[in-house]
């Protein structure tokens, strides 16, 4: 079962990122992911842009997510996952988290 928390703004175009720290459990995966609490009311394309010598694109869809990366503290007690939400949209997107349980 999923579980949905927090409450967070986006301004149109922008990222943040975000980190989790769980302990470090045998056969304990989680999945965590973003969830819109308000949708975006434009249908415009926003272009994104992106990096060192910059890469441009179109896209319609209002909030995105990173690939999710992981690793282990050096103890190994803890994973640390982190992600990047971002707004694609052209005014500001409330979300929430959401994490599965693998």
């Amino acid at each position: 079962m999923a579980t949905q928390w927090g409450n967070n703004s986006l301004g149109a175009g922008q990222t943040a990122s975000w980190f989790f720290v769980c302990p470090n459990a045998a056969g304990f995966l989680p999945l965590i992911s973003v969830i819109p609490l308000t949708p975006s009311f434009t249908n415009d394309l926003f272009n994104f842009q992106e990096g060192l010598t910059s890469v441009t694109f179109p896209v319609d869809t209002q909030l995105g997510v990173s690939t999710m990366w992981s690793h282990v503290t050096n103890d190994g007690t803890y994973l640390v996952y982190s992600i990047m939400v971002m707004n694609f949209s052209n005014s500001t997107v409330e979300y929430a988290f959401v994490e599965a349980d693998f």
